[in-house]
């Protein structure tokens, strides 16, 4: 059987607090997150999950709890392309990669 970490599900490329990631609307256990990018679960104020967040790199959190999400905290552009961790590292962290498509969406040069 293939390692769940090379092979999961295609996620829809966001942004988070200025970082690109990649987000699912299923659980990711703990065990099943990409080597070298970090969970964060999104949740509704009544607790409801509401989607995982992986990142390439960690997202500061609050010491007092949980972050709050304001306006243009979370960028969910609909022309994001949908990548597994292993092509989402690929292209943003691998300096062989083409360039094509290596521009961030929502951010301008």
């Amino acid at each position: 059987m293939e390692n769940p970490n090379t092979t999961p599900e295609r996620m829809r490329e966001i942004e988070i607090f200025g970082v690109p990631a990649l987000f699912s609307k299923h659980p990711i256990p703990e065990d099943g997150i990409y080597p070298g990018m970090s969970l964060y679960e999104l949740q509704g104020r009544d607790g409801r999950f509401m989607g995982a967040v992986l990142t390439p790199v960690p997202i500061p959190v609050l010491a007092d709890g949980p972050r709050d999400l304001k306006p243009g905290d979370l960028v969910m552009d609909i022309g994001a392309g949908y990548y597994t961790p292993s092509e989402f590292e690929e292209k943003y962290l691998s300096p062989d990669f083409d360039g094509e498509t290596a521009e961030r969406y929502g951010k301008e040069d």
